[in-house]
């Protein structure tokens, strides 16, 4: 062989072997922020006052503190090194139209980094009728917005680099890579509000076959798919169905075997404020992740880092517990929670009509508060006190109850786990 065949042969094989070594290098995951359920209220918009005070008791949002906490977390992605941010609706606290714009200011410093955010809209966020502000002792009302000014005002936030929208909806794809696509689904019915939100979700007829459209076509393409959505598709406490139907998306069933067999392998979800994680599994075995992120307005203040591979994705959960002034924010916001979620239980047991005793009817209040508070956390167990309670209760009603076989948590774990598809 002559000098030069030989250097030709050397230059082929290396080609060769540069060209293997590239292909099974595994592709960097996406490294992804995940918040919802802000609930922002404009600075310019709320005053100190019996008004302001009044709404916090009596909502379950600590609006007055969501500006420094979203401050902190959006502070925290932008010394990190995400690309991407989602946001998964309930941005604004009432759809207030300056909510809008100043919450999109606050966005302004990751997107002038290269961040890519990706918004949806949730039961708060538009046609809102009783958008107000808090000054004084006074709630007053204030302009909103329309489903066109959604898509305007977030138009570097989905809208406006859209692979393809939804003419029935504010769904729309989007390209996060050249093997991903993005599924923002929109199932608010703020075309049906009239005095105020409708809790409940749902997917129009027209805007499921959009989707389904779009999931062919990524099956063609050979496209991963995940999902962000407001509200959930699987249930992430037991009987969520039966007693808070309204924060699963109409016809979650079929639905979530919908989505599964047609290839989406996550959703990420919000609207029940709380930290859950369920995996369903369809009817014919594929499985697809609701990842449910609790609130940015109210304990436990949670927010998700989230890299994304082929394979599956590996979640990482924080939580905000002080903020500037407020060392004690979290602890204090909790006990805040649990005294309001107690509350309410004992009204809605109270409801059910049953002859118990004062005594029982608390004992179950406080059991169901505390669960509530250990789900919004998640990964919940049954601790010391929630163990006392519930021997309490046996002992009170005379029913035998194993507390250390006491199951609160649906798989997988709810903060910080790797999911394999």
């Amino acid at each position: 062989m002559s000098i030069s065949n030989e250097i030709t042969v050397k230059y082929l094989l290396f080609y060769v072997l540069l060209f293997i070594s590239s292909c099974s290098i595994a592709k960097e995951p996406l490294r992804i922020g995940v918040i919802t359920d802000t609930h922002y209220l404009s600075e310019q918009l709320m005053e100190e006052g019996q008004a302001l005070n009044d709404y916090i008791a009596s909502s379950g949002k600590n609006i007055k503190d969501v500006p420094q906490v979203l401050d902190q977390v959006l502070n925290e992605y932008l010394n990190s090194d995400i690309q991407i941010l989602l946001i998964c609706g309930d941005i604004t606290k009432d759809g207030e139209k300056l909510s809008h714009l100043d919450f999109l200011k606050k966005l302004k410093p990751l997107q002038d980094k290269g961040v890519k955010i990706y918004v949806i809209p949730g039961n708060h966020d538009v046609n809102m009728p009783n958008a107000s502000e808090y000054k004084g002792d006074k709630k007053l009302p204030v302009a909103n917005i329309s489903p066109d000014d959604f898509a305007s005002i977030y138009k570097d936030c989905g809208y406006g680099s859209a692979l393809k929208r939804d003419n029935n909806s504010l769904s729309y794809v989007a390209s996060l890579d050249d093997q991903t696509w993005l599924l923002a689904i929109d199932a608010a019915r703020y075309r049906e509000y009239t005095t105020g939100s409708i809790t409940a979700g749902k997917i129009s007829p027209d805007s499921e076959k959009w989707i389904l459209e779009i999931l062919r076509e990524a099956k063609q393409k050979n496209k991963q798919v995940i999902g962000m959505m407001h509200w959930g598709f699987a249930e992430h406490i037991m009987y969520q169905s039966s007693f808070f139907k309204d924060y699963l998306v109409e016809d979650y069933l079929r639905l979530a075997n919908l989505f599964a067999d047609n290839g989406i392998k996550a959703i990420f979800t919000g609207h029940f404020h709380s930290n859950d994680i369920t995996a369903f599994t369809s009817d014919k075995g594929n499985v697809i992740y609701d990842i449910e992120t609790g609130t940015l307005s109210a304990y436990p203040f949670s927010y998700r880092f989230v890299e994304l591979d082929a394979n599956g994705m590996k979640i990482k959960t924080e939580n905000v517990t002080s903020i500037p002034g407020n060392p004690y924010l979290a602890e204090e916001d909790k006990q805040r929670m649990l005294k309001l979620s107690t509350t309410l239980a004992k009204g809605k047991i109270n409801k059910l009509g049953y002859n118990l005793s004062e005594e029982t009817y608390d004992l179950f209040a406080d059991i169901i508060g505390q669960i509530f508070i250990k789900h919004a956390y998640g990964d919940e167990k049954v601790d010391k006190s929630l163990k006392e309670s519930l021997e309490k209760l046996s002992e009170t009603m005379d029913i035998p109850m194993n507390t250390n076989e006491i199951e609160l948590d649906f798989p997988p774990e709810d903060n910080n786990l790797y999911i394999k598809f």
